[in-house]
């Protein structure tokens, strides 16, 4: 499973180059995606909005999964369409769940 997972660190100011990036580099098609949002910013489900649509098409096209990790989110219960994890083992645990989810349905 992780060797086929990238990190990436990410702070507010890098969403719009990552997206941009996400949608030129076919190589991250290729992975799954752990986002690792910086601690020391004050993130929203607004700011996350925009990871949304890229997540579903990085899903349904390529059968990969992205991961937020934030456990500020997650306790105070943003509720928004990605997986959202309070720890990095759990994002890895949820793109495995997704895994075996893909592969029941196949």
């Amino acid at each position: 499973m992780k060797e086929n997972t990238l990190e990436v660190a990410l702070r507010k100011e890098e969403v719009a180059d990552f997206l941009s990036r996400f949608k030129e580099e076919e190589s991250l098609s290729a992975q799954h995606l752990i986002l690792l949002l910086s601690e020391d910013e004050k993130w929203t489900a607004k700011d996350l909005k925009p990871l949304v649509s890229i997540a579903k098409q990085h899903s349904k096209k390529h059968q990969k999964s992205i991961a937020v990790v934030s456990a500020e989110l997650v306790y105070e219960g943003a509720e928004i369409e990605l997986n959202l994890a309070p720890t990095l083992q759990e994002a890895y645990d949820l793109i495995e769940i997704d895994e075996i989810e893909r592969d029941l349905w196949k």
